[in-house]
């Protein structure tokens, strides 16, 4: 479907047959007047490439002996921007790979509290790697590397809108998938790629998961993902829309006066979603706060950009190939909780889901959080 009044073009849930069409522009002024062009639909959204890797002489966050390295990702349509990989290896033959993301985009540690981890992050990647022997791979998409130009608003950093900039995530995982050896040089490492390669993240590091695993046709490299508060881009449409107009999603049953079901944004998240559109250093434009306090928002830009950006439809987000574990807080009052649940409505398999009773937004923050990944991870990442 291309709107009228915009261009944009919403591609179907599914690929047309043929899948090359024909797109013919016409003068509104001079109707006589136009033009076409032949584009070929795909079944996913194009990853990019990872180029300039290297390694750096040390490594921050809380766990020891690690390898870090630096690379460049380079994506369709977004600039380019700077990744690092803080990667642990088991004493043993690994069985398999992880990867960690933190929240909003990304930018810090799972395991170092100080610069965007998480207080017991390092619980949860230390009992992997020793008692799972899987290789960790914590990804970050800045702090505490401190890049230059910084990069503060890491994966999320427009313009290009959310869902084209989850390409940088995506990317760096399908590199991680196909480099075994560069994520473990152990001589006695015969794998042909990272597999079972799983992957956890928070709030929006689940939001970056989700688009890969989908959008970026990834669901055949990852064969367990665990969302953690979220994701919550799984409805940008309806997060970025007046509250008082906005539809409510289900959340944890046995903390009902906790949570909130609205799916709208709060300012600080509608802030968050706008900066994918906005070049680096920019204040402009604020798509998502406008379009919250009740402007009129491009027509069909945040229903594209959403992970269930075909909704109200029987088609499935289908990941015959992945498991899907989701994990929310009873106390957490932010609307990741209803996003994030609509989004595995949208699922199939339908994944399992547990909430947590002392843990809030962050939930790697406590210890029955921190132990709940690992063991999920362990018991589902084959």
């Amino acid at each position: 479907m291309i709107d009228p009044n915009t261009g944009l073009y919403i591609a179907p849930l599914a690929v047309p047959n043929p899948a090359k069409v024909t797109i013919t522009a016409t003068s509104q002024a001079i109707p006589s007047q136009s033009a076409s062009t032949s584009v070929t639909v795909q079944a996913t959204d194009p990853i990019g490439t990872v180029s300039g890797v290297t390694t750096l002489p040390s490594c921050s966050g809380s766990l020891q002996g690690a390898t870090c390295f630096q690379m460049t990702v380079s994506c369709p349509g977004v600039a380019d921007l700077t990744a690092y990989l803080k990667v642990n290896n088991p004493n043993a033959l690994p069985v398999g790979t992880v990867l960690f993301g933190v929240g909003t985009g990304g930018s810090g540690l799972y395991d170092d509290p100080n610069a965007g981890g998480f207080m017991m992050g390092e619980t949860t990647v230390q009992n992997i790697l020793t008692v799972g022997n899987f290789n960790t791979v914590q990804v970050s998409f800045g702090a505490p590397f401190n890049p230059t130009p910084p990069q503060p608003n890491g994966w999320l950093q427009g313009p290009g809108g959310v869902r084209r900039l989850a390409c940088r995530y995506a990317t760096l995982a399908d590199w991680v998938y196909h480099n075994p050896k560069t994520i473990n040089p152990n001589p006695n490492n015969t794998a042909t790629t990272s597999a079972p390669m799983c992957a956890t993240g928070n709030s929006g590091g689940s939001g970056a998961i989700a688009y890969a695993v989908y959008e970026y046709g990834l669901d055949s490299e990852f064969a367990m993902i665990e969302p953690t508060s979220g994701p919550p881009m799984a409805r940008i449409d309806q997060g970025c829309s007046p509250c008082n107009s906005n539809v409510q999603g289900p959340v944890c049953t046995d903390a009902s006066s906790m949570n909130n079901a609205n799916l709208c944004y709060e300012p600080a998240d509608a802030a968050i979603i706008d900066e994918a559109y906005q070049s680096a250093g920019a204040s402009s434009p604020t798509l998502c706060t406008n379009a919250l306090n009740g402007n009129t928002p491009p027509s069909g830009l945040f229903q594209s950009d959403s992970i269930v950006y075909n909704p109200g439809t029987n088609n499935k987000i289908s990941l015959p190939h992945t498991t899907v574990k989701q994990l929310f807080g009873d106390l957490d009052t932010s609307n990741a909780v209803p996003q994030g649940m609509v989004w595995g409505q949208s699922v199939s398999p339908s994944p399992l889901a547990t909430c947590i009773a002392d843990a809030g937004h962050p939930i790697p923050d406590v210890l029955d959080g921190a132990k709940q990944i690992a063991s999920d991870i362990q018991q589902y990442c084959h």
